[in-house]
């Protein structure tokens, strides 16, 4: 069985550094981390990690916790999950999915997806007791990474004011968190930049699902006659899609629609939709790599953003 000074001999680092590069991956520069994990892969390496908790008095584990009111299928779950996973399992943890906000002597730290603004409070609580990071901006938390949610509908909804649209429609969301705002400002201050307007027929609030969307674009073609709808997610846009297609309104010909997300879905109608997608990968990286650093020792950056892109499709 391999060694971790085999590992040390055939990379040609010293046995610390290599120690360093399982325990504290901050310390090691990346292509140093590099070199030795494919020497690890390489010779079938596996780590000792009751004796290395025991050293290092942690369990080298880190909690996720998902509320019970996401669906552990969900697109948009298991990819963030997965990230994370990935990540953390490259820096020598491993992880836990909790349906409970709570922390103990096996999880060194949390991160949590999913909060509401109501969940806030709790979340500070636990913060205090372990280093925890939020995937989600916050006004009461420091710690949170996010994707930029304004930026990318704003950038959305320039797109097709740049396409000549003028009476543009939005159909959001009704749930208490800060993304749903944000997305839903994004869209209202790129249409006031263009000295743009949008009446409250113009603005409808929905579920996120395809059906949900399906409604709430019959519910504003009732109204309103507009030639472009932004909508919150992309399940909303393909829902808008199929309302207007039953009605037999061309896309984008008479009607553009956009989304947000990019989990896959943009794949699934015709013509293809253009959204805004989440880099989620990204996303697990940066919060695996915060919750690690703040282990550490490190002080974590005051709110990170990290911002999404236009995909562009056929349907705006």
């Amino acid at each position: 069985m391999a060694t971790i000074n085999d590992i040390a001999k055939i990379t040609g680092f010293s046995v610390m550094t290599v120690s360093r590069a399982f325990n504290e991956p901050d310390r090691v520069r990346e292509d140093t981390r590099k070199k030795i994990m494919a020497a690890i892969d390489k010779l079938g390496y596996v780590q000792n990690r009751g004796a290395r908790s025991l050293a290092k008095g942690c369990a080298f584990n880190i909690c996720l916790y998902i509320p019970s009111v996401l669906d552990s299928t969900e697109a948009f779950v298991a990819q963030t999950v997965s990230a994370i996973g990935e990540r953390l399992g490259y820096l020598g943890y491993s992880l836990s999915l909790r349906r409970r906000m709570a922390v103990d002597d096996n999880c060194d730290g949390m991160i949590a997806v999913g909060l509401n603004i109501d969940d806030e409070e709790e979340f500070m609580r636990i913060s205090a007791q372990k280093p925890s990071v939020l995937y989600g901006n916050s006004n009461a938390f420091a710690n949170w990474v996010d994707v930029d949610n304004f930026k990318g509908v704003y950038d959305v909804t320039e797109y097709i004011i740049g396409k000549g649209h003028r009476n543009i429609a939005y159909i959001g969301m009704d749930y208490n968190e800060h993304y749903v705002l944000q997305r839903k400002a994004g869209f209202l201050r790129a249409l006031e930049d263009h000295g743009l307007s949008c009446p409250d027929n113009m603005i409808i609030i929905s579920d996120n699902s395809e059906a949900a969307g399906f409604n709430a674009c019959e519910r504003l073609l009732d109204t309103a006659s507009p030639t472009a709808v932004v909508c919150a997610t992309d399940l909303i846009a393909v829902g808008c899609m199929h309302a207007l297609q039953r009605k037999k309104i061309a896309i984008p010909e008479k009607i553009a629609v956009s989304g947000f997300d990019g989990f896959g879905f943009e794949n699934t109608v015709f013509p293809k939709l253009t959204t805004v997608k989440q880099p989620l990968y990204d996303m697990g990286v940066k919060l695996a790599d915060t919750v690690i650093g703040m282990i550490n020792g490190k002080i974590p950056e005051k709110g990170i953003y990290v911002a999404p892109h236009l995909m562009i499709g056929e349907s705006a």
